[in-house]
């Protein structure tokens, strides 16, 4: 998933294809990215898969790439962090560890996939990415099926934020394999699909930026339709922008009555009324009360932040708790030691302080302007796709905290590859 058209083109250098074993490792690991649901001893198959993948291929992390000092310097942050946690007594000690590990292979597997990208089949990764969707809403809508023991663990029921963060950023790089694969008249049957699958979730953020991913791919397919689709995307960043605003209500009654068959959230959102209230949303005021958390976190430990995923332990004063009404059914201490920062922006500067947010944007920086530079000029393309996915998830991290787990490392690592320099395959 190259850019066509990257400068400082290497062409002295030759460099195979990974070898059908390396391949196939890569492509189950793409498939458990897409559907997580077996971990052993506590950790997601993907880490054992990619450890694996590592041995074979050998010290790819010496290697210099497009980027390395924002990763690893993120990296850096984060176990600094790690360091000084057990001083503000946040965390066990063993759990911040552990959580470092994972951030390290994370942080390492997206440096992989920079520097090797031109070695991967990435139509044989699209492939299995699908598979992987497929896979992953089967066993959401249809096997609720769970099985936990300290070796291994099988979950087919995941929450629902989880499985939508899941479906933003998996959805536009199956198109890769898909456009090679089927007609278009059966790639606009399979996105229909996609944006029932994601509206029958009752979600109402990712209804919203899967429409404007499946519109940016059906640009991306036909090129001829780009620029009116262009402003049609813009649009519904607007209304996104708007119900997340509790400041502004939108009330779209006669759409509303369409939707309020698959999907009641979203229609009550549109009516401004019940859950789509936002000052009567108890996942808005949450949302609302860690800001407040945050800005309690950042005053006292801004520079390195209290570690990674520690958000949750700090046992803050929150003096505002009181005046959210509809919040006092909820036992304080819950906010305290379960409730996650619900927007990864706000999680980054307080688990990682201003350093480390400043490296995060940087990483993020880079890609999101190509993007936006590629989207605006109408040239978006089928190699852009990593991008679109990069697109949804920046925009769904707003309600979510995910910047712990494989995937959304991945999608950084993959819509970095556009940076590194090309080489010549044989």
């Amino acid at each position: 998933m190259r850019v066509d058209h990257v400068e400082n083109i290497v062409e002295k250098q030759i460099i195979p294809p990974f070898s059908k074993t390396i391949q196939n490792r890569i492509n189950w690991f793409a498939f458990f990215l897409a559907f997580p649901f077996l971990s052993i001893a506590g950790n997601s198959i993907t880490i054992f898969i990619f450890i694996s993948i590592a041995f074979t291929v050998g010290a790819f992390w010496k290697k210099k790439f497009v980027g390395r000092i924002l990763f690893y310097g993120f990296l850096f942050i984060g176990i600094l962090s790690t360091i000084l946690t057990p001083l503000i007594e946040r965390h066990e000690n063993l759990a911040s560890v552990l959580i470092l590990i994972q951030y390290t292979y994370w942080i390492f597997m997206a440096s992989f996939f920079i520097i090797h990208a031109q070695r991967i089949d990435f139509l044989q990764v699209s492939k299995w990415i699908f598979y992987g969707v497929i896979g992953y809403t089967v066993a959401f809508y249809i096997i609720p099926f769970e099985l936990e023991n300290p070796l291994l663990s099988i979950e087919f029921k995941p929450g629902r934020n989880a499985f939508v963060f899941n479906m933003l950023a998996c959805i536009p790089l199956t198109f890769y394999y898909l456009k090679q694969r089927y007609s278009k008249l059966r790639i606009v049957f399979i996105a229909l699909l996609y944006l029932v699958i994601l509206l029958l979730t009752n979600g109402r953020s990712g209804s919203i930026i899967i429409l404007m991913q499946l519109l940016l791919i059906f640009s991306v397919l036909s090129p001829t339709i780009q620029k009116t689709t262009k402003w049609m995307v813009l649009f519904l960043g607007m209304v996104f922008v708007v119900f997340e605003n509790d400041e502004v209500q939108i009330i779209l009654n006669s759409s509303a009555d369409q939707v309020e068959t698959i999907n009641p959230r979203l229609a009550s959102l549109m009516r401004s009324e019940g859950e789509g209230d936002l000052t009567m949303d108890k996942s808005w005021l949450i949302r609302k009360l860690m800001i407040d958390k945050g800005e309690e976190i950042i005053r006292h430990y801004p520079l390195i932040g209290v570690g990674p995923n520690n958000f949750k332990f700090y046992k803050a004063e929150l003096n505002t708790y009181k005046t959210y009404d509809r919040l006092q059914s909820i036992e304080k201490k819950i906010f305290d030691n379960k409730t996650s920062a619900h927007n990864t922006y706000l999680q980054v500067v307080t688990e990682f302080g201003v350093i480390g947010a400043l490296l995060y944007v940087l990483i993020l920086i880079k890609p999101v302007w190509l993007f936006f530079k590629n989207f605006i000029s109408s040239n978006l393309t089928v190699e852009h796709l990593s991008l679109i996915s990069l697109f949804g998830i920046l925009i769904h991290f707003y309600t979510i905290a995910n910047l712990s787990g494989a995937l959304p490392w991945f999608i950084l690592g993959l819509s970095w590859t556009y940076f590194q320099p090309m080489i010549r395959k044989t």
